[in-house]
């Protein structure tokens, strides 16, 4: 017996020295890649739509919840976390960029868009002092490409670095990057596990497309004798044509507008004299086989709901009546199910915020706390 060696593909890290970054994955494009497989799936992006809520929960408060923690790009904290919520769900990683005043105080803050960053160069001890920013890694221009300090809150730091950029008024900041994947240099994604399934999931739905666009389900096949003779003369010729193109348009009409598969119409010999034998109305079946479509979908949708930390389907799509019993008891142990499933992204999450907030010039004194979803059940009447 022979043992067949299979080669799992692996995201790599490798350095690009034409851009002078750590490439995420060879091509440098895993973070675009991860992402487009989570928009082209239903599931994928529906299962992340519901992780963010339940790492947000209802909010901070209403007042919290409005506090501007960016002027410039009037951006309000609910804003900020559900930004940093999406990077922590789809990619487990965000990049923050952080301004500092002439007090050492955090002046405001903001989601880099994750697929714009790459690590920098690292020193001996394997420190990587620089994140770059580029809207576009494929080819990018060194020009394009702006490098900003790596978050280090200490004053000295601080103020080396503005020291070398020239004064307050040329510093750029800091990026504080947060990586869930400590032991890499970036996180896999989410869904890097299932990303197969993903992509199955989009491109079924692509094949059943196609399949009702441009294949023969639908179609309705028109079987007649020859509409048109041998021997004619060039008019004979032209009116039967014609003739053949009325009766056509004819049996297209009578057959209603409804038939969106349209009409195959074929011309040949027949014998007999019958009606029936002079003409065949056939429809064509599909060819979809949808239990097979219906296994295949439930599969990969489980999956993907797997790596959304056991997201419970009913609570993305729910089709029994029977969830809704007891006062809609199930659903609501689906949900405090899945906040506690959520509890180490959504821990994150916050210390995150109260982190910042904590060396923020106006919001020192401020801590905040998600509100759950759903109400802890009331305690039995003694």
């Amino acid at each position: 017996m022979k043992t067949l060696l299979i080669d799992v593909w692996k995201r790599l890290t490798p350095w690009s020295k034409s851009a002078d970054v750590y490439a995420n994955d060879t091509d440098n494009a895993y973070p675009e890649r991860m992402d487009r497989l989570i928009n082209n799936s239903v599931t994928a992006k529906s299962a992340a739509a519901i992780m963010v809520q339940y790492l947000i929960g209802k909010g901070y408060g209403a007042e919290n919840d409005n506090l501007i923690i960016n002027k410039d790009k009037n951006l309000k904290l609910i804003d900020f976390a559900d930004d940093v919520a999406d990077d922590l769900v789809k990619q487990r990683g965000v990049f923050i960029h952080v301004n500092w005043n002439a007090l050492f105080q955090v002046s405001d803050f903001s989601v880099i868009p994750y697929e714009w960053c790459r690590i920098g160069k690292t020193d001996s001890n394997d420190y990587a002092g620089k994140i770059a920013i580029c809207k576009e890694w494929l080819k990018p221009k060194k020009t394009d490409i702006q490098l900003i300090d790596v978050f280090n809150p200490r004053k000295k730091v601080i103020d080396a670095q503005v020291e070398k950029a020239g004064g307050w008024e040329h510093y750029k900041g800091q990026v504080l990057f947060v990586n869930m994947d400590t032991k890499l240099l970036y996180p896999l994604s989410r869904i890097d596990a299932v990303a197969q399934d993903c992509d199955s999931e989009a491109h079924a739905s692509v094949y059943k497309n196609r399949l009702l666009r441009k294949g023969f389900f639908g179609n309705t096949l028109v079987v007649t004798r020859p509409l048109v003779g041998e021997g004619l003369t060039d008019k004979a010729l032209l009116d039967a044509e014609s003739e053949r193109e009325q009766f056509q348009k004819a049996i297209k009409d009578s057959l209603g507008a409804e038939n969106t598969g349209g009409v195959l119409c074929l011309e040949m010999d027949f014998a007999g004299e019958k009606l029936d034998d002079a003409i065949l109305i056939k429809q064509i079946e599909s060819k979809i086989d949808d239990k097979l479509f219906d296994y295949t979908e439930t599969s990969v949708r489980e999956n993907i709901l797997v790596a959304f930390n056991n997201l419970p389907s009913g609570l993305v799509k729910t089709n029994e009546s029977s969830l809704f019993g007891n006062s809609g008891e199930a659903i609501r142990e689906m949900k405090r199910t899945y906040w506690e499933n959520t509890t180490k992204e959504r821990n994150l999450l916050t210390s995150v915020i109260n982190q910042l907030l904590a060396r923020s010039q106006d919001f020192s004194s401020l801590s905040v706390e998600p509100l759950k979803l759903i109400e802890d059940a009331a305690p039995d009447n003694p």
